[in-house]
């Protein structure tokens, strides 16, 4: 039994072996270093580009942190709107952290005279331009969906600093209740 599943195992291997040598290996064109200089300095500019936007970007969500930070976890109905809001700055946080990795990235494609990489590193930064008004819709529709829940937020603080303070135990507490009486 054991000796059967050996060598189906064995025969499998010998046939993924066979597959690999039938693949037709992918035709890689050489890019003059002009070209990979012109490519590189491409992509650097546009990532220029992308750098102030992403810091626009990060200005508004740190406006939205001062809003959704202050409210209380436990509020009612609060739930979705607090995992669209961290879900949103995780993906800002994703763009603004690309930016570096970016960087690295071509600058590696570029001592590697890697063409075809740096094309790739050109369509992941437009991708990026793409995302950048999409999380701006994002947080434009968190601030006015946030906005209710801040007034309910305040209301609750006022309301439960005036039973606070009509809770007292003190003798002039207790005096002042019962002359209302």
């Amino acid at each position: 039994m054991i000796f059967a599943a050996a060598a189906s195992l064995i025969a499998c291997h010998k046939d993924a072996q066979k597959n690999d040598a039938q693949k037709p290996k992918s035709v890689v064109v050489k890019k003059s270093p002009e070209e990979i200089k012109q490519l590189a300095d491409s992509a650097t500019q546009s990532l220029e580009g992308l750098k102030p936007q992403l810091a626009n970007l990060g200005e508004k969500y740190k406006a939205l942190h001062v809003m959704f930070d202050t409210l209380p976890p436990d509020m009612p109905d609060f739930s979705p709107i607090r995992e669209k809001f961290n879900g949103a700055d995780e993906g800002v946080g994703r763009m603004n952290a690309k930016v570096a990795w970016l960087t690295a990235r071509i600058d590696a494609a570029s001592k590697a005279g890697d063409g075809a990489e740096l094309e790739e590193i050109k369509q992941s930064i437009a991708n990026t331009y793409n995302d950048v008004p999409e999380a701006s819709k994002v947080a434009l529709e968190l601030m006015h969906e946030v906005a209710p829940f801040t007034r309910l937020a305040e209301e609750y603080e006022s309301n439960k600093k005036e039973m606070c303070a009509s809770d007292k135990t003190g003798a002039e507490a207790v005096s002042k209740k019962l002359q209302t009486r």
